[in-house]
């Protein structure tokens, strides 16, 4: 047998080393496609849990808005001299802001918008009133001792 390797056995080690390449290679673009099924999966389970979260926070957010508009749309209902005229008016606004609220539509893409314009008129209203303490309490100071 002859110690010098020929052509045709250069052209072996030349298909062996390819195929260790290629080896190499499918196992990248499976582990890919395997990571991506799964990051699309864990990422679709994340985005609802993080989704219901905010879902919650900005219903519970409007709910205390809604609270609020009740007790003054009431006040100025049973005393109509409760308020200023102008603080009536924003009263009034307020709710027809709140209940044009897009909240049965969640893919809304303006919903952050509206909400910081809800977020706006409720401290006009509170300013209006004359209420900032009442509403605001992290500006204020509470001295409780127990």
């Amino acid at each position: 047998h002859d110690p010098c390797p020929t052509m045709g056995d250069l052209a072996g080690i030349d298909d062996a080393f390819a195929a260790a390449l290629n080896l190499e290679e499918s196992h990248i673009d499976e582990g890919w496609s395997d990571g991506l099924k799964e990051g699309e999966a864990l990422g679709l389970v994340d985005g609802r849990e993080v989704g219901f979260a905010k879902g919650f926070e900005v219903g519970q957010e409007l709910g205390f808005y809604a609270g609020c508009h009740a007790v003054w749309a009431t006040c100025a209902r049973d005393d109509p001299e409760c308020f200023s005229v102008r603080a009536g008016k924003a009263i009034v606004g307020f709710g027809q802001m709140l209940t044009s609220f897009p909240m049965n539509d969640p893919l809304n893409e303006e919903i952050l918008e509206t909400l910081n314009t809800v977020r706006g008129k409720f401290k006009t209203v509170v300013a209006l009133l004359g209420m900032h303490h009442e509403y605001n309490p992290q500006e204020t100071k509470l001295s409780l001792n127990f």
